[in-house]
């Protein structure tokens, strides 16, 4: 196996546990969409979603990569409140 061919088996592990990750996230979502129901709680709660993406924003030390993160983030929020108003 060649430095390519081992380079990508290294992204494809790591997109296995990036799949697994998003799957317990969305698991999770799904509890937090039925206790809002239950509770007669808005989906979008705009200060938790700013409060996610700052928190997810201070952990970045890789500037060069920081903006790409961020925007996947924004894209999994906004997928989590589309999946909770499915309810």
């Amino acid at each position: 196996m060649n430095e390519l061919d081992n380079l990508r088996n290294k992204i494809d592990e790591t997109d296995d546990k990036i799949v697994d990750l998003l799957l317990e996230r969305f698991r999770i979502v799904k509890n937090v969409g039925e206790y809002k129901k239950t509770n007669k709680l808005e989906i979008f709660q705009k200060d938790r979603e700013t409060e996610v993406l700052q928190k997810i924003a201070e952990k970045i030390n890789n500037q060069e990569y920081k903006k790409y993160i961020l925007k996947i983030y924004a894209e999994i929020l906004e997928m989590s409140k589309l999946s909770q108003h499915k309810k």
